[in-house]
């Protein structure tokens, strides 16, 4: 695997190696944290100035993560596997494993275009039972979960549409 977005789909695979965490601040602390149960080889590529605070930075060396404040300009894989980084001084580090604090994107308008509020991270706004701040538009799955994975998915998909079936059948009784 080249670069990855999450520890929880991916780490089981990637443990134990020399592992690069490209992020900055609170997104890199939080990978880092769930990383360092994975692997004791964790390097954060900031991709430019850090921005972590004292107490962060006491916290990292505590783990013994060491930071990189390069700006990236190229990842180099074979395969579909990251071999190293290289960064604008031209240096390189050699890595089997990244993590990258990828921003989430809808992959469509058509929440915002119903009126549907989103969360400040790009998610669908939804309550515990899936519904939007539209009355009848209910959302579930990637689109309104950080966790973002298939066995969430269905298992929102199942709950959600439960709901929405009750909600049906109390119209018609």
């Amino acid at each position: 695997m080249s670069v990855v977005h999450c520890p929880y789909c991916h780490g089981y695979e990637l443990r134990g190696k020399n592992t690069a965490i490209i992020a900055n601040d609170e997104k890199a602390i939080h990978l880092a944290s769930l990383v360092n149960n994975l692997t004791s080889k964790i390097t954060i590529c900031t991709n430019g100035k850090a921005t972590f605070n004292t107490e962060q930075k006491i916290q990292l060396a505590r783990h013994d993560i060491n930071i990189v404040e390069k700006q990236i300009t190229e990842i180099i894989h074979k395969n579909g596997s990251i071999e190293k980084i290289v960064f604008t001084d031209n240096n390189t580090m050699e890595f089997e494993a990244a993590y990258g604090a990828v921003p989430f994107t809808q992959h469509s308008n058509i929440p915002e275009s119903l009126g549907c509020k989103l969360t400040e991270q790009g998610y669908i706004d939804v309550d515990m039972f899936g519904k939007t701040s539209e009355e009848n538009i209910y959302a579930c799955g990637d689109n309104s979960s950080p966790m973002r994975s298939v066995s969430n998915a269905v298992s929102k998909g199942n709950f959600v549409g439960a709901f929405i079936n009750m909600e049906l059948t109390k119209e018609q009784f």
